[in-house]
């Protein structure tokens, strides 16, 4: 799961200050349905507003 979270904006640039969240440890198997209820309550906890939210996957190429 990888949350993108607005910190603010730059003072210098004025532009979008993005910090990126990862957690692991989700089941690759859970339904969208299970993905987005987890989301939601994951966005709870930070402090700043969540602008998007994905999940991402990591296969083994090599042994």
């Amino acid at each position: 799961m990888v949350f993108r979270l607005n910190t603010g904006a730059d003072p210098n640039t004025g532009k979008a200050v993005l910090k990126v969240v990862s957690i692991r440890g989700i089941d690759p198997d859970n339904t969208a349905d299970k993905f987005k209820t987890a989301c939601d309550l994951i966005n709870a906890l930070f402090i700043h507003p969540v602008i998007s939210t994905e999940k991402t996957g990591y296969d083994q190429l090599t042994a």
